[in-house]
């Protein structure tokens, strides 16, 4: 199936994290989750460690437009949350942002 509301943006990322701070960053990401997918022109916002390299993080999310995008990246809650993770050992991230066209429901 797919989903005909067309275009949106996709931004993927990832984080890799001193050891010592994978707890700590992984409360972040699991906090910062419910909250910013309830937004408004949130598609999807997924946060998750990797099984197999402890201390990386990674991020999907999918927003309907620029405008949804800047919403959450201006927001009260985005700027405490990104101050929060910024203060622990962040050794390395890349975030990419594309623009998506449809998305197809493989079951």
């Amino acid at each position: 199936m797919t989903d005909s509301s067309g275009s949106y943006l996709s931004v993927t990322g990832s984080y890799r994290v001193d050891p010592a701070d994978a707890a700590a960053f992984a409360g972040i990401a699991a906090s910062s989750v419910p909250m910013t997918a309830k937004k408004s022109g949130c598609l999807y916002y997924i946060a998750s460690e990797d099984v197999t390299e402890p201390g990386v993080f990674h991020l999907a999310e999918g927003w309907a437009n620029q405008a949804a995008l800047d919403a959450h990246s201006s927001s009260a809650d985005f700027r405490e949350m990104l101050e929060s993770a910024m203060k622990l050992r962040i050794l390395s991230r890349e975030i990419y942002i594309s623009e998506s066209k449809d998305r197809t429901l493989v079951s």
